[in-house]
C-alpha cells in the first residue's frame, strides 16, 4: 500500500471504524513505514488537544455576513437564468430525455435504411389517402349536381302543376 492511501485510512482507525482487512494492512505498512507512523502518532496528539482549544468568538462583521447569505440566495432565486445548470437541472431532465428520444426516432427514420423504406411506404399511404379522398369530393360534388338537378325538375314541374309558387315571381 502506498502512503497517501493509509493516510487516508488514520481518520478511520483513530476512531475504530476500519474493518479488520484494512486494520492489519495499516498496522503493517505502519510497521515499515517511520513517516507514516509519525504522522499517525501527530495525528492521535492532536485529536487529544482538541479539549483544550480555545473556543474563538468570530467578528461581528462575519456573523451578519453569514446571515445575509440565505436573503442574496433568495434574491438570486427569483431571476430566471437559462445557463447550463438550468438546462441540467433534476426538474428540466424528462423534456431533455424526451427530446433525445424523439431525436434518435427522426435520426432512425432519415439515416437508415429500414427507416427510409418506412418513410416511402408511409409517403405512399399519404398519397393513396390523399387520392381517394380526392375522389370522394368529385363523387360528392356529382351527387349535389345531380340533386340539384332533381331539385330543379321537381320544382319546375310543380310551377308547371301550378302547385307550388316559386319565389323568383
Amino acid at each position: 500500500m502506498n502512503c497517501d492511501r493509509i493516510q487516508l485510512l488514520f481518520s478511520a482507525y483513530l476512531e475504530g471504524e476500519l474493518q479488520p482487512e484494512a486494520k492489519k494492512e495499516l498496522e503493517d505498512h505502519l510497521a515499515v513505514c517511520p513517516d507514516c507512523a509519525r504522522l499517525l502518532e501527530a495525528t492521535r496528539n492532536l485529536a487529544s488537544e482538541w479539549p483544550n482549544l480555545p473556543e474563538i468568538e468570530p467578528p461581528a462583521s462575519l456573523i451578519q455576513k453569514l446571515y445575509m447569505i440565505p436573503e442574496t440566495a433568495s434574491g438570486r432565486q427569483k431571476t430566471w437564468s437559462f445557463g447550463w445548470r438550468f438546462w441540467l437541472s433534476p426538474a428540466f431532465q424528462p423534456v431533455l430525455t424526451s427530446v433525445t428520444v424523439v431525436l434518435v426516432v427522426v435520426s432512425l427514420l432519415t439515416f437508415t435504411t429500414p427507416g427510409r423504406s418506412l418513410k416511402k411506404s408511409a409517403a405512399l399511404e399519404l398519397r393513396r389517402t390523399y387520392s381517394l379522398a380526392q375522389k370522394t369530393l368529385v363523387r360528392v360534388g356529382v351527387l349535389k349536381d345531380k340533386l340539384q338537378g332533381y331539385r330543379e325538375n321537381f320544382i319546375a314541374s310543380l310551377e308547371a302543376k301550378n302547385i307550388y309558387k316559386s319565389d323568383k315571381d
